[in-house]
């Protein structure tokens, strides 16, 4: 997928060696034949939308529309354009001239500025301006349409000015692209501009799509769960709007776009927490979800996300008054529902190089847990700025949040810049860049080389090699092939398609699911530097319903270079008498960790007041106590204060470390019973039985390229006896 035509590489120096900022002017687009229709409503509402709308609201009156609707802006109008009542239309063309007045939140931290911009981004003040002008169309005098155009068009240029903010990889293109094709859509045929700028916004699309099914076809984002928010699900709004607006559907063809409901379901945790790797300080299932999931269902009628929507009980899934009018306008009680205990315990997404498994989908009640592990692991490409050094890391819940991904995502954006001046010490007081961005905040491991440097001044963790800025320059994939804007390096040097294999650092090379285990192969050794790493490959297996097993090999190019395998927690371990194996608990929820590789090894734990985030000697805070961005924390996040260190006795230049994690209720003593069958220095064959009757065999293979064999048994049943694949097999 990452090659490209002798044509398009042609046109690609063509347009360097001429000079050019925008690189694909000229190349066609999927979008170029589309007509945008003469009449109002466009924007997500069509005649077959609005008769369906005024068939579900048959019988209501103008106040119980409103009441379902809402009453921002958008909510008015929605209500106006289905019961035609010119006073509650008239409301929402007021409300769109004036200055907009946020609506609130009842949640506290939904208030503050960064909550405010949280809220609101999706739904900007350009794109409720265009839902007005086009739903309220035959209700506008000349003078408020010219109004309308005064403040529209003005935004409009502003947001195509975004420039190299304007490329597929980023999550700034599409918070612009959404107000903006909303714009056009609205004023098209009105006003002259709406022309030049679809002709801008057409290859900023065409890309757009390349970049969700060619590098993401498993429907995930490249920087993250939250950033999913400022990427795909505007996109849906695009798109959907584009189809009642021209006819032409680019939805239903786009498998990333289909497979995104699988992303949101298997990225939810049964407290209602999601997947909380990369820069994510809203670490919870929200109205962007549940908005996401009704725009799926609008053209894929799919019945898991209709159970998802119908049954999640997180406390911020439901609307507040800003996005009411989201349920109205799409939500069909008609779709039924299918059981999520049909759909497979785990799941893998390529592009990302990210796997997330579970125990049941049940979810937790106010009186009951759901008694449900949640498991991610992750290796892959370094995909951009938000992305974390995180590679071969795994995370693990259980009626509380156990092996977590530790820090904050403090906003120290800007600092980096510092890296070129004389004075960088600014960039050694952040914890975002120093701790939580970095490898020593997740569960995966460290090797030191006291000589090695990290880019922009930043502290050696011992861990990966930070790719943000190598050599003084922006290391980030760009656009897909198009390149409209040049890189820092010139045209297309930033592209995904020209660019193969420059930002590897890990391939899941191994994974197979059953409803009995799940397990992968990563191979993370390209996110090292080489002169210190010579290969880091770790086998994780998840024994459903509880037990996680993780072996590793790590090779380094100077025996005396330590290697620390890490583990991090909310709250303070306890180390067991045998000075090994350790646990701890979080909420109504517990994690007991036996090592068994290597032979002769250290634990210890770091953490506690003072010593949260700890590296090289440095100590970081987060939140209020931030040195650069204080600010308060914001629900579901958990930056952790305590971390476990495995540490080989003996250097050696070639370490293996395999421990054996089960996670119970907090109140359990239970304790994995690990018998080890047979140990070589070709592979170790070891057993592991549990209370529930439940037994596994497990031998890993050495050497360059680790296999591993798994027989599960249940009492006299036996369960599992298998060869792990070479290959990712599909669930």
């Amino acid at each position: 997928m990452r090659n490209i035509s002798l044509f398009s590489f042609l046109i690609l120096i063509f347009l360097a060696f001429n000079g050019q900022a925008r690189g694909n002017t000229i190349n066609p687009t999927r979008f170029d034949s589309l007509q945008i229709r003469a009449g109002h409503p466009r924007i997500w509402v069509d005649d077959n939308k609005l008769a369906w709308l005024k068939e579900k609201c048959k019988g209501k009156s103008v106040e119980e529309v409103q009441n379902l609707a809402g009453t921002s802006i958008s909510g008015l109008a929605l209500t106006y354009l289905i019961t035609g009542d010119e006073k509650t239309g008239r409301k929402a063309i007021s409300k769109a001239l004036d200055k907009k007045a946020d609506p609130g939140s009842g949640f506290s931290d939904l208030n503050t500025p960064d909550g405010e911009n949280k809220r609101v981004h999706i739904q900007s003040s350009l794109s409720e301006k265009a839902l007005c002008y086009d739903w309220c169309y035959p209700l506008l005098s000349p003078m408020e349409k010219t109004g309308f155009r005064n403040s529209m068009v003005p935004d409009i240029k502003k947001r195509i000015a975004f420039k190299r903010g304007w490329r597929s990889f980023h999550n700034g293109m599409y918070d612009q692209a959404w107000p903006t094709v909303a714009g056009i859509l609205a004023l098209a045929g009105d006003e002259p501009y709406t022309t030049e700028a679809w002709d801008f916004v057409k290859p900023e699309l065409e890309d757009a799509l390349k970049t969700f099914d060619f590098v993401f076809p498993d429907g995930e984002w490249l920087e993250g769960f939250d950033y999913n928010r400022h990427s795909t699900y505007l996109a849906l709004r695009i798109f959907l709007a584009l189809k009642t607006a021209t006819g032409k559907d680019f939805l239903t063809p786009s498998i990333h776009i289909k497979n995104t409901g699988a992303y949101i379901l298997y990225g939810s945790k049964a407290n209602g927490l999601t997947l909380p790797s990369d820069d994510n300080d809203w670490p919870y299932i929200g109205p962007w979800e549940h908005a996401a999931l009704l725009m799926l269902n609008e053209v894929f009628r799919d019945g898991y996300n209709q159970n998802f929507i119908n049954n999640c009980p997180a406390e911020r899934f439901k609307f507040e008054n800003a996005d009411k009018y989201c349920d109205l306008l799409w939500y069909d009680p008609s779709i039924k529902e299918k059981p999520l205990s049909e759909l497979p315990l785990a799941k893998i997404f390529r592009g990302k190089g990210l796997v997330m498994a579970r125990g049941n989908w049940k979810w937790d009640l106010p009186a009951s847990h759901a008694n449900s592990t949640w498991l991610s692991f992750h290796c892959g490409d370094y995909m951009g700025d938000h992305a974390h050094y995180d590679i071969n890391s795994f995370t693990i819940s259980y009626n509380g949040e156990l092996a977590i991904d530790a820090g904050r995502y403090d906003c120290d954006w800007g600092v980096e810049d510092w890296s070129t001046a004389k004075d960088s010490s600014k960039i050694r007081k952040s914890q975002f860049f120093n701790y939580y961005k970095r490898t020593i905040a997740h569960n995966t491991v460290l090797v030191m080389d006291p000589d090695e440097r990290m880019p922009m001044n930043l502290l050696n963790d011992g861990g990966q090699i930070d790719q943000l800025r190598l050599h003084g320059l922006r290391n980030v994939p760009e656009d897909y092939d198009q390149g409209n804007y040049p890189s820092e390096e010139g045209v297309g040097k930033c592209d995904w398609a020209t660019n193969p294999g420059r930002w590897e650092t890990g391939n899941i090379t191994s994974y197979k699911a059953t409803k009995d285990f799940m397990y992968v192969r990563g191979d993370g050794t390209k996110a090292y530097s080489s002169v210190k790493m010579s290969s880091f490959i770790r086998q994780l297996i998840f024994l459903e319903p509880n037990l996680v097993i993780v072996m590793d090999r790590v090779v380094s190019t100077n025996p005396e270079f330590k290697k620390t395998w890490l583990l991090h927690s909310v709250n303070e371990p306890t180390i067991g008498k045998d000075a090994k194996s350790f646990s701890f608990t979080a909420d109504e929820g517990r994690l007991v960790c036996v090592p068994i590789l290597p032979d002769k090894i250290k634990v210890s734990k770091i953490g506690g007041p003072g010593n949260e985030f700890l590296v090289d000697s440095m100590h970081f805070q987060c939140g209020l106590k931030s040195v650069i961005d204080p600010q308060e924390l914001h629900y579901g996040e958990i930056p952790g204060s305590w971390r476990i260190e495995e540490t080989p006795s003996l250097p050696v230049k070639e370490d293996y470390f395999l421990n054996v994690m089960l996670v119970t209720d907090n109140h359990s003593t239970e304790v994995p019973g690990v018998k080890i069958l047979s140990q070589t220095a070709a592979e170790i064959t070891f057993q592991v039985n549990t209370k529930n009757k439940k037994s596994a065999v497990i031998k890993f293979t050495k050497g360059e390229k680790p296999k591993a064999h798994i027989r599960m048994t249940n009492d006299t049943k036996v369960l599992v006896d298998e060869k792990m694949p070479d290959s990712v097999q599909l669930e």
